[in-house]
């Protein structure tokens, strides 16, 4: 299979959002659970496999010239939601330093989000230069998780905190069938992270012939997402699904408040091709 390409690109999904992957793939989620990555129902390994792409490779994505820098920078001020999201085909924790110099080359233009399991550490001095550039960093947790991945996530979402960050639980929520011995445990879990604030659910998208649905542990239905019915498990009736425009969360910026800190364009130096 072939690898990503190493150019960043800044592109507007389907659910209307920019995306500026500073690394595409995830070599410890495939490698933790071989085959289709994290809850055996990554989508971003399912959509990598289907482009015959190897999501078990994390490529760190750069920029090659200035015209090339010029094209992302109108891109990024041009973000239909006001913020671009790090993190949707790949965990830009496999290149912090990268991630967090692109962070700020272009956060004057609209608002960072980070999204990120935390496989390899950020050192402080990073974090807190992301806290300076307002990034927003949704750590995504699941009763899914083992208890290990759990603690050392919700960990490093508490140092983002600590160093004056907005920091969001990004939960793959799931509707667990309680009549289950299983289930009662992972939703007792998830009762737990819906208390946690702020918080995104983010319901999973899984397939019904998935283990933990044969088995009777997760409900699923079909549900209209954009223009296509997909199969999900929605925990709550008021999870959202649907177009990010008229999403109440919006990554996080929904909790931001008034005076999030924002960087100046004439505080940063010139973005240089070596990025």
């Amino acid at each position: 299979m072939k690898s990503y390409g190493d150019t960043l690109t800044a592109d507007i999904n389907r659910k209307g959002v920019l995306d500026v992957d500073t690394v595409k793939g995830c070599a410890a989620g495939m490698a933790a659970r071989p085959g289709a990555g994290c809850y055996d129902a990554c989508y971003a390994a399912r959509i990598a496999k289907f482009r015959g792409i190897d999501f078990s490779r994390a490529v760190v994505r750069h920029v090659h010239g200035g015209a090339h820098a010029v094209s992302i920078e109108r891109a990024v001020r041009s973000a239909p939601c006001g913020f671009f999201r790090v993190g949707t085909m790949g965990d830009p924790c496999y290149a912090w330093r990268h991630t967090v110099e692109v962070v700020e080359w272009l956060s004057p233009f609209a608002v960072p989000v980070i999204v990120t399991k935390h496989w390899r550490l950020a050192t402080d001095d990073e974090l807190r230069r992301l806290v300076a550039c307002g990034a927003v960093l949704n750590t995504s947790v699941s009763a899914l998780d083992t208890p290990a991945e759990l603690t050392h996530r919700l960990a490093q979402a508490a140092r983002y905190v600590s160093l004056g960050g907005v920091s969001v639980a990004r939960i793959v929520s799931c509707d667990f069938d309680t009549a289950t011995h299983e289930g009662a445990g992972l939703a007792a879990v998830q009762d737990y992270l819906f208390s946690l604030r702020p918080l995104i659910d983010n319901p999973l998208r899984i397939p019904m012939t998935h283990g933990l649905v044969q088995r009777g542990i997760v409900r699923v239905r079909a549900v209209r997402d954009l223009a296509t019915a997909r199969s999900m498990s929605l925990a709550r009736p008021d999870s959202y699904v649907g177009h990010c425009g008229t999403c109440p969360d919006r990554c996080g910026l929904a909790f931001c408040g008034p005076r999030h800190p924002r960087p100046q364009p004439d505080q940063l130096s010139l973005f240089t091709e070596a990025v």
